[in-house]
């Protein structure tokens, strides 16, 4: 016979779950050695895949337009490393957003501590893998309401906050970096 996968719904955030999350992390130890805290918020307000948010260096944001380039992702090659390549998942996905002006007031004072090019650097400085902060994501909601937490479940969070703005559901797929818009709707926004 063949062998399926037991299907289990991914976890949604909503506000209210996120604020619990938000409080259940600022908590929390191996969010504080992982540097969660700020990564999940960043996460919150711009939606963008954990590999894109991991390949964001600080000349790509600029805080006086308001505007964030998100141009690459971080990948591994097997026998060589991490790298950022220099495109997205899709050509919808190299795109430029305004996010909310709270992102750019935290990544302000996150500039100011920084000590190299990437915005949420391995704690060597170096890129960070997402595998490894997908794994620390998991280990520090382990046990709680939130385990199982994926960093998708953001672009779900981000994809019904722009809905509830009015925004329309072109300007949310162009803001998630999907090419079809369907996508968006059927699978990102929450009615």
């Amino acid at each position: 016979p063949a062998r399926s996968k037991p299907s289990s719904k991914p976890l949604v955030l909503t506000e209210s779950s996120w604020d619990g999350l938000r409080a259940h992390l600022a908590g929390s130890p191996v969010a504080g050695k992982h540097d969660l805290r700020d990564l999940t918020e960043v996460l919150s307000g711009l939606g963008c895949r954990i590999g894109e948010l991991l390949a964001l260096d600080w000349p790509r944001i600029d805080d006086v337009v308001g505007t964030i380039a998100i141009e690459g992702t971080v990948i591994r090659v097997p026998g060589e490393g991490l790298f950022v390549q220099s495109h997205t998942k899709s050509d919808a996905g190299m795109r430029t957003i305004r996010p909310p002006r709270w992102v750019f007031a935290l990544l302000r004072k996150r500039h100011a501590d920084s000590h190299g090019p990437w915005v949420f650097p391995s704690t060597r400085g170096t890129l960070r893998d997402p595998d490894n902060t997908r794994k620390a994501l998991r280990e520090a909601v382990a046990g709680t309401e939130w385990e199982g937490l994926h960093p998708h479940a953001f672009r779900h969070l981000v994809a019904t906050r722009l809905d509830a703005a009015g925004l329309t559901a072109r300007e949310i797929a162009d803001y998630l970096g999907h090419e079809r818009v369907s996508m968006t709707q059927d699978v990102y926004m929450s009615r």
